[in-house]
């Protein structure tokens, strides 16, 4: 393989492998065995071994099964957090078989490094699926990535010179994806945890911070005004997923948020309460108006008792 490939299949196998490693294993296994990659290095000839082809396939159909699943392929996703961008590290590795050991090096960093932030951004978007978990979603993501997956492979060993401002432009997509990986992750884990607590209790006005307490204030001097913690997940001018709180305030409800380091609110139209309210199995849906336009947020099980309430709670 000449110096084009070989870069080309190190940014293609640490790419595709933080999306799915095993699939990735499989058709380059595959490729191989049935003639269609040829020149590969001798550390990736192992790859068509027909134990590691059969183990590969079978892990491969396990996943193909869970990422269809809803609230199953979080949990799926956070195990391979350390097993994708090991094995993309790895693949990386014997792509670089023949190069100067310390391009060896270079290339187990960066394939680990690339692996990490593909899966990461996989999370993120499979995350942000969960605030609308129908199985078709799951469904049409998942077939999305492994078709991905395998054109992304193709053009890597096919013709490498346009694979590499492909790859290129993926890796820029993933860097910009990772403020919303961060918050989708957040949000998750809230989510986790008030399920949990919703079991045994509710949320409670101790938990609000102060620079919330702060603005409530200004909304409502001298008197305390309702606040509820929530995310976003569509109000205009508020980013996707960021933590919020809605403050009962003058009549009506107002979204608390910050945005470079100053807490900052908006006003919804006047009304009791939200408009709709779709219960969800981490999050309830909460929809309010604002210039008659809807707004949606996400309120935790653990403050599903205050979400209808139009009146300051303590």
């Amino acid at each position: 393989m000449g110096p084009l490939q070989t870069l080309a299949a190190i940014l293609g196998l640490s790419t595709v492998s933080g999306i799915n490693l095993y699939l990735t294993v499989l058709l380059v296994g595959a490729g191989q065995r049935f003639g269609w990659i040829h020149g590969l290095p001798a550390d990736l000839t192992i790859l068509s071994h027909p134990v590691v082809l059969a183990v590969a396939g079978l892990l491969f159909l396990l996943e193909f099964l869970a990422d269809k699943v809803p609230f199953v392929t979080p949990v799926w996703d956070g195990l391979h957090t350390f097993i994708r961008p090991l094995g993309g590290a790895l693949l990386a590795l014997g792509a670089a078989g023949e190069l100067h050991p310390v391009a060896k090096v270079v290339a187990l960093l960066a394939g680990g490094t690339i692996a990490l932030g593909t899966h990461g951004s996989k999370m993120g978007v499979r995350l942000l699926a969960h605030t609308a978990p129908e199985p078709a979603s799951h469904s049409i993501l998942s077939v999305a990535e492994d078709v991905g997956v395998a054109a992304l492979l193709a053009l890597a060993y096919s013709h490498p010179a346009l694979a590499l401002p492909v790859l290129g432009a993926v890796l820029v997509a993933t860097a910009f994806l990772l403020p919303l990986l961060l918050r989708a992750l957040a949000f998750v884990l809230t989510g986790f945890r008030g399920a949990l607590r919703a079991l045994f209790g509710q949320g409670n006005r101790d938990e609000v911070p102060t620079w919330v307490e702060l603005k409530a204030l200004e909304l409502t001097p001298g008197g305390a005004a309702g606040i509820l913690p929530c995310y976003a997940r569509r109000v205009r001018g508020v980013p996707r997923l960021g933590a919020a709180y809605l403050v009962w305030a003058e009549g009506r409800w107002h979204l608390v948020y910050r945005r470079w380091f100053r807490a900052r609110h908006l006003a919804f139209d006047e009304a009791p309460g939200p408009v709709r309210v779709f219960p969800g199995f981490l999050w309830d849906a909460a929809v309010f108006l604002r210039d008659r336009k809807p707004q949606v947020v996400l309120v935790g099980r653990d403050w599903r008792h205050a979400l209808p309430a139009a009146a300051p709670t303590a």
